[in-house]
């Protein structure tokens, strides 16, 4: 079943109107008639039966989908800037894993560089990334994201419990499976392919990130991503 946002709010008994775009996949891509569709407005999903009419393509609210695909408490993503494609799966993974939030940074050792000048183009693909991700794994939410901000900036993105990830916390820290005991909102810091200085790591630990580590294989940085989201979510779902 398709899943599509709306940006207005959506009525038993009344018709949705398609956006260009919405209709365009629709019509066109997964090639919709008369089938049913999974409409979402702020958190709350509808049934919809969707057909052409005129030169629209709409689709009749039948009911309000009770099922909340949430993991139910918030949890920020904070990594930095990685080559292009790389960030853009993470963003992708992080999205279906239940991710609330998507904070890049900046850090001393990132290969990727922030162009400023080209922060309202960047943020355009990022949350089109993030609407498809969602839309395909049936989220209640589309994940907030925000524009490559500074590694000093990152106590702003705080939670209840904040961890980074550091390979040498491997035999002396514990793994972040062993802090995640109860629902509690999350933030954990992800380095760039060529990890942490030893000060940014102080300067973490200072904001009240806890080191911890994945493993002991050095993992690259969009897996690392991925499995902490993974370890997160999966802890989560069964609290």
């Amino acid at each position: 079943m398709q899943q599509y946002f709306s940006d207005y709010p959506l009525r038993v008994g009344e018709e949705y109107y398609f956006k260009p775009k919405q209709a365009h996949h629709a019509k066109n891509v997964v090639r919709l008639k008369n089938e049913k569709v999974r409409l979402v407005h702020h958190g709350t999903g509808y049934f919809a039966t969707c057909y052409g009419k005129g030169n629209d393509f709409v689709a009749m609210v039948d009911s309000v989908d009770d099922r909340i695909n949430e993991i139910g408490v918030d949890i920020t993503l904070a990594v930095a800037m990685i080559r292009k494609e790389k960030l853009e799966f993470v963003l992708q993974k992080a999205a279906e894993l239940g991710v609330s939030r998507i904070v890049p940074f900046e850090s001393s050792r990132c290969v990727a560089k922030y162009k400023r000048e080209k922060g309202d183009k960047l943020l355009k693909r990022y949350k089109e990334i993030l609407l498809e991700a969602s839309e395909q794994c049936k989220r209640n939410i589309i994940p907030e994201i925000v524009l490559p901000v500074k590694l000093s900036e990152l106590d702003e993105y705080t939670s209840e419990l904040n961890f980074v990830p550091y390979e040498d916390a491997y035999g002396k820290g514990e793994f972040l499976s062993d802090f995640l005991k109860e629902k509690k909102s999350v933030t954990v810091a992800i380095g760039p392919e060529g990890g942490f200085s030893d000060e940014e790591i102080g300067e973490l630990s200072n904001k009240g990130f806890e080191q911890v580590t994945l493993g002991s294989r050095i993992l690259r940085a969009e897996t690392a991503a991925i499995y902490a989201c993974s370890v997160i979510s999966e802890r989560f779902e069964m609290l």
